[in-house]
């Protein structure tokens, strides 16, 4: 199929040059007005290298990467052609006005029935791991070099190539960013910039999850460095930034994949992607989306078996008109592992220090817990003009469990652990978000302007019941002493001490003194607003501004209402600049932009009065450069950020507390995604990070956050021949390195750093695909921030077939 793309490019370039010999020298000297436009697929992704030409004419271009192209011709009536292979041919007509860009916004062509893009572009595209377009992370359709934020990309194709099987694998690629399951095994937890953060985002709208991510069904990873409040609000959205998943989406023709993966400690992977029209006139298009998977722990005891399931469907109404419907269900079944507490009563200050038992569990198999997520969202885009567009968008989350058993680990001394349960009878999370955008490309005078003003609704609900133990007495006041955690036992840190297996038959038989059940609501309501404004052809500003309003309910306690309802008013700004001093190559950007996270009052303990607090800020500086070179063979950006909080509540030693907490965190980022020569692809990223508390209680005072690493450095290369004997043959290498981290706020002691190499080979075709890959190629024994011991070397092998 290369070889008949070339034959194409070839012929397209033989009848260009033709056009210039014999064109008419006195049409060529007519006033010219320059043409210029995006050409995408139905699936609304971009049409990498069509040839754009006017029709019996020696002008023409090819589409660049993005899609977009550009070029000028004489003044006159045209009929402008699009053609690519695969592709049907799209004819347009066209007017060229004398000395003004003529713009025919965007143009779809159709496949043909037999064809599909990914296997018409993959292979043949410049620097296929680099960011595609993408209007998500401005709302608006601003390209990278644009954007004055930083944002990294994972896309399908980099998950595919590195054989992932889970998010934090998927993002392993992205710069100063380390990903491992939440802190309490609920989500997926991101280091990054010197906070923590989730992925709390699907399509640009907030969920909120208690499982992890599946990823069967994303099409890509996008990670927005630093606060993004002005856009994606309070509630969600950390200092660090904001972690978004886009979903796949139906497109055009009928296709498919199944594949299968099988590997270490009983590893088995089956996913499938079913995409086909509906109707013949492929109006209506339904994508399905589902994985089986079972795998063991490295250690004595650990399982998971999940089960996932995703559609897809779009209805093209009319040609301005298109109604969108998806829904995601993700139901695994493993053991819960929280983090182990009180490290603090250590005399040792690393986790190499312990006799920890690496392939040790402190857990068994007898307490899974199945959890659940379900989110269902249904999006209308209609377009109102050639410059406005409106987006409606609403969707539903539903994420917990039944039965839940966690099981909690506490440091005795530094050869005991003590083994506790926290079980949930019922945890349940669920999320409404309803966004309504108005997005426009327009032009006021000669300035063009890019805008998105929208309103936002978010809804919260929490609703759990726990039980709670009686631990002990109170040897001064003779007082019972209760527990949310109930004590099981303590074990010995060692390889030769039996630890009796966690039975849940002893789990149920626990003593409670009493049983809690909690109802909490929350909500926002908020408005924003965001312009990017081309000043000149080389200079770009944003001006953004939210207006948020978070309402936080009374809440249930065994059904009675309690008095810690409030209501706070927030405004977010943020500010961007963009030079580009060469112009499509070169950007010099500098941001200024807000977070903020609403805080409760409080009741002072030395007066019994209610303190109300404002929200707490972060404010983040941020300048650096962008680069997309040699015809977007080299993508790179490097930057520095200043984040400052303020407002954190803080107690006085008297007993009161104050709103006068600062933090800082800075560093510096650099990121390079490179296609030096075809069939090679370079992906390198490093994040360096310094952050404390310059004003807070003692114990917190200069002290760096606990699980937040001051170094990050990722490398993947990988090679493909793409023609001869050979072609499919690929093969691939990388590492991952971040440094030490604390685990409590003293910073006395921490997980060492860690390096972890991986290495793939595979083989790919049309119409099939093969590959292997080993993680922890060099056996090194590493924990995550958490202090959990994770894998030792890994052994992966896969198989597709495309149909």
């Amino acid at each position: 199929m290369i070889k008949k793309i070339h034959r194409s490019g070839k012929l397209a370039c033989l009848q260009l040059i033709t056009m210039l010999l014999l064109s008419n020298s006195s049409f060529a000297q007519r006033a010219k007005g320059i043409i210029t436009g995006t050409v995408v697929t139905a699936d609304n992704q971009p049409l990498a290298f069509a040839t754009v030409m006017l029709k019996d004419t020696r002008y023409g271009t090819m589409a660049k990467e993005d899609g977009r192209f550009k070029f000028d011709a004489p003044a006159g009536n045209y009929t402008l052609i699009i053609t690519y292979a695969g592709y049907i041919t799209t004819q347009q007509s066209i007017t060229v006005t004398s000395g003004q860009e003529n713009n025919v916004r965007q143009i779809t062509v159709k496949s043909a029935a037999n064809q599909l893009r990914e296997v018409v572009v993959a292979d043949i595209q410049k620097n296929k791991f680099a960011k595609k377009p993408t209007t998500t992370p401005a709302k608006i359709p601003l390209a990278d070099l644009e954007n004055p934020q930083v944002y990294s990309m994972v896309t399908k194709e980099i998950m595919q190539e590195q054989l992932a099987v889970d998010f934090n694998t998927a993002v392993a690629s992205v710069p100063g960013v380390v990903a491992s399951n939440g802190v309490n095994d609920s989500g997926n937890d991101f280091t990054l910039r010197g906070f923590r953060s989730n992925a709390t985002f699907r399509n640009g709208l907030v969920v909120d999850p208690r499982t992890q991510t599946e990823i069967v069904n994303i099409e890509r990873v996008e990670v927005l460095k630093g606060p993004s409040a002005t856009l994606y609000g309070g509630v969600m959205a950390t200092y660090g930034g904001v972690i978004n998943t886009i979903t796949k989406r139906p497109f055009e023709s009928f296709r498919g994949e199944v594949s299968y993966t099988t590997g270490s400690w009983g590893l088995n992977r089956f996913t499938a992607d079913i995409n086909t029209p509906l109707n013949k006139d492929r109006t209506a298009l339904i994508r399905i989306n589902t994985a089986a998977h079972t795998a063991n722990s490295f250690q004595d005891a650990g399982f998971v078996r999940s089960l996932a399931f995703a559609a897809s469907m779009s209805f093209k109404t009319s040609e301005r008109t298109t109604v969108r419907f998806d829904a995601d269900v993700y139901a695994p079944y493993k053991n819960l592992n929280a983090y182990v507490r009180s490290s603090d009563k250590l005399t040792v200050t690393s986790m190499k220090d312990l006799n920890l038992i690496h392939n040790r569990s402190f857990s068994s198999n007898d307490i899974g817990t199945k959890r659940s997520s379900v989110y269902a969202m249904a999006e209308i885009e209609h377009k109102i003009s050639d410059q406005w567009i409106s987006k409606t968008s609403y969707q539903h989350g539903e994420s917990g469990e039944n039965q839940s058993v966690f099981l909690v680990l506490s440091y005795v001394d530094d050869t005991h652990i003590s083994r506790g349960i926290r079980p949930f009878d019922v945890y349940q999370l669920t999320t409404d978000n309803l966004q309504q955008n108005f997005i426009g490309d327009f032009k006021i005078g000669n300035v063009r302007n890019r805008l998105v003003a929208g309103l936002d609704y978010y809804g919260h609900v929490t609703n759990y019941q726990y039980g709670t133990f009686q631990t002990g007495t109170n040897p001064v006041t003779g007082n019972p002493v209760y527990s949310v955690f109930a004590p099981y036992d303590n074990v010995v840190l060692d390889d030769k001490t039996p630890w009796n297996p966690i039975s849940r038959n002893q789990v149920d038989k626990l003593t409670r003194a009493f049983t809690t059940g909690i109802r909490n609501t929350y909500f926002t309501l908020s408005a924003y607003a965001s312009d990017a404004v081309n000043i000149t052809d080389y200079l770009v500003a944003v001006a953004s501004l939210r207006v948020d309003r978070y309402e936080n309910k009374k809440t249930l306690t065994n059904g009675v209402a309690g008095t810690d309802n409030y209501t706070q008013v927030q405004y977010s700004p943020k500010f961007g600049l963009v030079f580009q001093p060469i112009k499509n190559k070169v950007s010099l950007f500098g941001n200024y932009s807000n977070g903020f996270i609403n805080v409760a009052p409080s009741v002072n303990a030395a007066t019994g009065t209610i303190s109300v607090w404002d929200p707490q800020q972060a404010y983040q500086t941020e300048g650096g450069i962008k680069l997309e070179l040699f015809d977007g063979k080299l993508n790179s950006t490097l930057s520095y950020y200043d984040i400052k909080v303020k407002d954190m509540v803080r107690s006085l030693p008297d007993g009161t507390s104050v709103q006068d907490g600062t933090q800082k965190s800075k560093g510096f980022e650099a990121e390079l995604i490179a296609n030096p020569v075809t069939g090679l692809n370079l992906v390198l990223g490093y994040g360096y990070n310094d952050n404390k508390y310059t004003q807070y209680n003692a114990a917190y005072q200069d002290k760096r956050m606990p699980w937040t690493p001051e170094n990050v450095f990722n490398a993947w290369a990988s090679y493909k021949f793409l023609e001869g004997k050979v072609k499919g043959i690929g093969v691939g290498a990388g590492v991952n390195y971040a440094g030490k981290t604390y685990m409590e706020i003293s910073n006395k002691f921490g997980v060492p750093a860690y390096t972890i190499f991986g290495a793939t080979a595979f083989y790919d075709q049309p119409k099939y695909r093969i590959g292997i890959k080993v993680n922890n190629f060099t056996n090194e024994q590493y924990w995550n921030f958490y202090g959990q011991p994770q894998n030792p070397r890994e052994v992966l092998g896969s198989i597709s077939y495309k149909f």
